[in-house]
């Protein structure tokens, strides 16, 4: 009788020790003031990078208004640009380039999808009106979601591309395209986004045609040389 009753002692104390080590305190004041002013440390980094993106973001915006100046004229010559929502790109020519223009680096997962969303629905359109094109890419983040997609169709994707952007490295990148063929195609689709505010941007397309064409159709009559 005596040896069950140690037998079930025992197990009661096996499974009471596990229960003991679990159980913890509740915590104390200076672990509670530590934790606070940790959450205060953050707090103020925080507002430190806010203060830092707000001023980028100001500066980026009274760039972008000084080069909208510079950008108008191309209108003129190859038509303004469109949006890619709810576009139908009937007007694109028989064998066409898309340029995308997107993001090396940062959490921009937005803006760089909906430029491959608006990739993904040309070529779809374009091939069903029996249409060839292939796709250039700017931008590393581009490249990772279109590789998955059309890894037969990228003919060359350009990346560490530093920016603000500026002539030197905007005809740097058009010589790369040149380079890698961009002058035997009917027209150059350049994609990117149009921004609107901190919030919101929208997707469009502007199509570069080749300056070719005798008497009238020739391009450029109304400047002088």
């Amino acid at each position: 009788m005596l040896p069950r009753i140690a037998q079930h002692a025992t197990r009661a104390a096996a499974r009471a020790a596990p229960r003991s080590i679990i159980a913890r305190g509740m915590a104390t004041e200076k672990q509670i003031f530590n934790q606070i002013q940790s959450t205060k440390n953050i707090q103020k980094i925080t507002s430190s990078m806010k203060m830092v993106s707000a001023a980028k973001l100001k500066g980026d915006e009274a760039r972008r208004e000084t080069a909208i100046s510079f950008n108008t004229w191309a209108d003129a010559l190859n038509g303004p640009p469109k949006e890619c929502e709810d576009a139908t790109f009937e007007e694109l020519p028989q064998k066409s380039l898309i340029v995308t223009l997107q993001s090396d680096k940062g959490l921009c997962g937005g803006i760089n999808s909906f430029i491959t969303k608006s990739v993904k629905n040309c070529v779809a359109s374009l091939h069903k009106q029996g249409k060839e094109a292939d796709i250039a890419i700017i931008g590393d983040k581009g490249r990772g979601q279109l590789r998955r997609f059309y890894p037969e169709l990228i003919q060359v994707s350009m990346t560490e591309v530093v920016s603000p952007g500026n002539f030197t490295m905007a005809s740097a990148l058009a010589s790369e395209l040149i380079a890698a063929g961009a002058g035997d195609y009917d027209a150059v689709v350049l994609m990117y986004n149009s921004f609107k505010n901190a919030a919101t941007y929208t997707q469009m397309y502007k199509v570069i045609k080749p300056f070719k064409g005798e008497g009238e159709d020739e391009p450029l009559l109304a400047y002088e040389f």
